[in-house]
C-alpha cells in the first residue's frame, strides 16, 4: 500500500510483471513516440509538446493501481 497524504493506493498483483500488460506497453509506445518527439522534428508539426509523457504516465500510473471493480448495479 502507498500512502499520498489522505489517499491510500494499493498495487495490482504481480505489479512486478506490469511490463507484460498490452496497456503498459502500449505506454511504452506513448514515452517512445516522444522521445523521438525530441530528435525528428517532423513529428513535431503533427504533435504538441510534452503530452505523450503525461498520457503514457497516467496510463501506466492507472493500470498498477488495483481498482474495485464495478458489478452490474454499479454501471
Amino acid at each position: 500500500m502507498i500512502r499520498l497524504g489522505p489517499v491510500t493506493l494499493a498495487l495490482i498483483q504481480d505489479w512486478q510483471r506490469a511490463h507484460k500488460l498490452l496497456s503498459v506497453q502500449f505506454a511504452g509506445l506513448l514515452l517512445a513516440l516522444d522521445v523521438a518527439y525530441d530528435y525528428l522534428p517532423a513529428i513535431a508539426q503533427y504533435l504538441p509538446e510534452h503530452w505523450v509523457r503525461w498520457i503514457a504516465l497516467a496510463i501506466i500510473f492507472g493500470r498498477v493501481i488495483r481498482q474495485a471493480s464495478v458489478g452490474r448495479s454499479g454501471l
